[in-house]
Order: C-alpha cells, then sequence, then structure tokens
C-alpha cells in the first residue's frame, strides 16, 4: 500500500434516471476533489448515474431505468475516466450496468477507473436487498483489484451486513475496502450511527481501512441520509458526516497503520477455518448443523 493516500467521499445526490447529468457534476467534482484537496481516491455512492431503485415492482420504471442503464465502458464511465486521467486520481462510482449481451439484464455495479483513465475493476452486487430483486441480477464473484494506492476491495450497500463477504476481500489482500450505499431513512428512524459502526466494525475484523460513501437526497418518497464514514484498521473513525445533505468528507489513509495493527494482533495467522464450515453451507445441510451440550 502507498505509504499515504488522500481519500475524498463524496455525498452525491443522484437526479434520478438522468445519468448525463449526474455524470457531468461527479466528473466536476473529481477535478475538484483533487484540486482543492489533493484527493487522489475520490469515491460516490451506490447507483449514482441513475438514481436508486422504486419501492415497488413497476414495469414503467424498469422500461426506463433500464433505458437509462449503461455499459461498461459506457458514457459515464467514459466521461469520469477523463477526469481521473485530467486529475490523477482513483475514481470510484456505482452504475446501473446494462449487461454486455443479454438484453433487459442489469447489474448493480461498483466501478474502479485508475488515473490512465482504464477500468481497474468492476464488482457487482452480491446481495440484492428488498426491491433491488426485482430489477438486478446478483453478482457472482467477490474480487480486489491491484493499484497504485493499494489493493481495493469493493462492496455495495447491503452487501456490508455479510461479514464473510469482507474476510474474503481481505484473504485476497485487500488493504482498502470501499463501501458504496443507497441507504434511506427506515419509518421512523434515522440510524445515526449505523454507517460509522459498521466501518469500525468490518475495518476492525480485518485490519484494514473500510469506508462507507452514502448518498443523499429522495427519489420517490425515500430520503437517503448521508453520513458516510471512514475507519481504519484499529477500528477508530478517522472521518464520518454528521449530515444528511451532499458534501464531502476527507481522511489520509496511512499504510504504517494498517501494518502496525496486523503486527499486533496476528488476525490472520490466529484463523481456524476447519471451524467455519457452516458459514458456508446450505440452511438445510443436516450434515453440518452444529450439535453438543450447554
Amino acid at each position: 500500500m502507498k505509504e499515504n493516500v488522500q481519500i475524498s467521499l463524496v455525498q452525491f445526490s443522484s437526479e434520478m434516471l438522468a445519468p448525463e447529468r449526474n455524470a457531468e457534476r461527479m466528473a466536476e467534482l473529481v477535478l475538484d476533489e483533487a484540486d482543492r484537496h489533493r484527493a487522489e481516491l475520490v469515491v460516490f455512492p451506490e447507483l449514482s448515474n441513475t438514481g436508486y431503485v422504486q419501492s415497488a415492482r413497476d414495469d414503467d420504471f424498469a422500461r426506463r431505468l433500464y433505458a437509462a442503464s449503461e455499459t461498461v465502458p459506457g458514457p459515464t464511465t467514459e466521461r469520469l475516466a477523463d477526469a481521473a486521467r485530467r486529475s490523477g486520481a482513483h475514481v470510484v462510482a456505482g452504475i446501473s450496468q446494462r449487461h454486455p449481451r443479454i438484453p433487459d439484464l442489469l447489474y448493480n455495479a461498483a466501478v474502479l477507473i485508475d488515473p490512465d483513465g482504464e477500468i481497474a475493476g468492476v464488482q457487482h452486487k452480491v446481495h440484492a436487498c428488498r426491491d433491488e430483486k426485482e430489477y438486478y441480477v446478483p453478482g457472482d464473484r467477490v474480487a480486489t483489484f491491484a493499484t497504485s494506492l493499494g489493493r481495493i476491495g469493493l462492496q455495495l450497500c447491503y452487501d456490508v451486513r455479510f461479514p464473510e463477504l469482507a474476510r474474503v476481500q481481505a484473504l485476497d489482500g485487500a488493504e482498502i475496502i470501499l463501501s458504496l450505499w443507497a441507504a434511506a431513512v427506515q419509518p421512523g428512524h434515522v440510524p445515526e450511527g449505523s454507517i460509522i459502526a459498521r466501518c469500525a466494525t468490518r475495518a476492525m475484523e480485518n485490519a484494514l481501512f473500510f469506508a462507507g460513501c452514502n448518498r443523499t437526497g429522495t427519489d420517490d418518497g425515500q430520503v437517503f441520509f448521508g453520513r458516510s464514514a471512514i475507519a481504519g484498521p484499529d477500528g477508530g473513525t478517522l472521518a464520518a458526516s454528521g449530515s444528511d445533505r451532499e458534501e464531502s468528507i476527507r481522511a489520509t489513509l496511512v499504510a504504517d497503520r494498517l501494518s502496525a495493527q496486523r503486527r499486533y494482533l496476528t488476525l490472520f495467522r490466529d484463523r481456524r477455518p476447519e471451524l467455519y464450515a457452516p458459514i458456508t453451507a446450505p440452511l438445510s445441510d443436516p450434515a453440518t448443523t452444529l450439535t453438543g451440550t450447554a
């Protein structure tokens, strides 16, 4: 991992089904973060090119969502690639992605673009949440991506509730995991510290940097609450937003903090994978049912 990495999380408010305008604004924000704050890694939320899905299945919305979605590479990634080349920054954004061959099939994707404007990685959301199942097919692989900043893993929102995913990425060498969110306020409840807590937990469990970038604004009556956060390898908060407004939070990721934490607690040496088979077994498999007496 690079000795110091300047990261900016942009709490972007997407305009519903307006990919051209969203791409233009995101490109401007990349240039601004790099110019004014020396950002080397600029991160946008889930589904930044199209906005989030409606809360109930609607054939007309599905048609318009597919029309607004894009291939990768495509118009939004090309616009962000130009901004990456001009700024010298890495860019990560959530994209509603068309399947390259199969019509009317969509992925909820996180795309990593390097400073040369090349697509350095694509991760599809593995765990579709609630109404997303009506529009997106889940991803079928987990990967990490080598960059000049370090090895980066990507996740999308609901994925963070499955700690196995972050562990798989850590075992593949991830030093930084970026989680792109489109998390809305639940009825009667604003989860003030939910992103901070999840980032801190995943970071501490794997002794790496973990950042959660949530969107803001409203779509179809849903209110997205922002409150993005960045956690260090010991679980400490490096930066956090207390706001549901469009803003950026920034931090310096110091490689020595990762090394020091992994020397202090030898998490990966101390694993006992021979005991973890039930995690990957089907729920109905009786051969892996936990038995014994208390």
